[in-house]
């Protein structure tokens, strides 16, 4: 479910987004909103919804493209000795701390709040809404007992930094990364991973 939410908020915002796209994207995210706690608490006709939601954002994803959240699920999935990240659980992650990332650009900030308005949020200011949005995907992570942070699904530290600059470069060569809003250098990509990792501000 949160690989869905992350396939359609990474399309919204890619780069290569269209007027084909956005509609397919953003319908998914409010379908998502209203219908993925229930489905993992096993309300059947909200799984139902789900599989089209999921369905809807893959239509958009699969022209519109994705961005950095893959990119480093995609090297972190299997990269660690304490065990396999499942790549949703990846994804819901570090979807906020991307998206607070990626919001440092402004078009890429207005497009959040778009996102954001759209699900009825309420801010001042795009930056507001962008942070509204990112609240709200924490939330969801919480009650789909998602780990907030790579430390606390069980990666050690030791390895963590053992490891972390090789899969910073690896990630930003991932084919995602090109579609990403904001462009991000290897140092940048692991100084987010670490944010990823110890729960710490996104501040650059």
């Amino acid at each position: 479910g949160m690989d869905a939410m992350t396939h359609a908020v990474e399309a919204y915002v890619s780069t290569a987004h269209c007027d084909y796209t956005d509609p397919l994207a953003i319908f998914a995210i409010r379908m998502i909103q209203g219908d993925l706690v229930d489905s993992y608490n096993g309300d059947m006709s909200k799984r139902d919804s789900m599989h089209n939601a999921q369905c809807l954002a893959g239509m958009a994803f699969s022209n519109a493209l994705l961005g950095i959240v893959h990119s480093m699920a995609h090297k972190t999935g299997a990269a660690f000795s304490t065990g396999h990240i499942p790549h949703g659980c990846a994804n819901a992650i570090y979807l906020p701390y991307v998206i607070r990332y990626n919001a440092k650009d402004d078009a890429a900030r207005a497009r959040y709040a778009e996102i954001a308005r759209f699900l009825g949020m309420q801010g001042a200011s795009d930056e507001e809404l962008t942070e509204a949005l990112c609240k709200q995907i924490e939330a969801y992570d919480a009650k789909l007992d998602i780990p907030a942070t790579l430390k606390a699904f069980g990666v050690e530290e030791k390895e963590f930094e053992e490891k972390v600059d090789a899969i910073a470069a690896l990630a930003v060569g991932d084919a995602c990364t090109g579609s990403n809003p904001r462009a991000i250098t290897p140092a940048e990509m692991a100084r987010l991973l670490r944010c990823t990792y110890y729960g710490t501000k996104v501040d650059f």
